[in-house]
């Protein structure tokens, strides 16, 4: 029985090692650099969010294809107007290309880019939203059938 623990014991140690052997060659992937900067600058931004009633209105469904994909913004449940506003677009299953635009405000509030999403599967579509007041973004999963 003693031998058969030393064995336990001995592939124990052999594993944690190896995993700390690996770890430590691969850190670039295990260590965010600036982890709370950022951190603290992603809770002011959502404090901003909730300062002024930021809502953001996204599209219910996307298809495959090219199609126009339009947000409303409103902040005090007014359209926010004149605010810088980016649209990314980019498969999660495949290795498929991703997609940055600048949108365009068509009405009060309204802001639509066209996207071209060549295939089906899953996509994550992200705006990225500039005001003298805020600086944040929002993302969303689709199911592109």
């Amino acid at each position: 029985m003693k031998p058969f623990i030393a064995s336990l014991y001995a592939l124990f140690l052999f594993a944690m090692i190896s995993g700390i052997v690996v770890a430590y060659r691969n850190a670039e992937g295990l260590v965010e650099n600036d982890y709370y900067r950022k951190q603290d600058q992603w809770f002011k931004a959502k404090t901003g969010e909730r300062a002024l009633e930021l809502e953001i209105r996204a599209p219910e469904s996307l298809s495959p294809g090219t199609s126009e994909l339009t947000f409303c913004i409103t902040e005090h449940g007014k359209p926010l107007r004149h605010a810088n506003v980016q649209l990314f677009v980019g498969g999660v299953q495949k290795s498929t290309p991703d997609f940055t635009s600048p949108m365009r405000e068509t009405k009060p509030g309204i802001y639509a880019a066209t996207a071209s999403l060549p295939s089906k599967g899953k996509w994550l579509v992200r705006i990225d939203l500039a005001t003298p007041q805020l600086n944040t973004s929002r993302s969303w999963f689709y199911d592109v059938r």
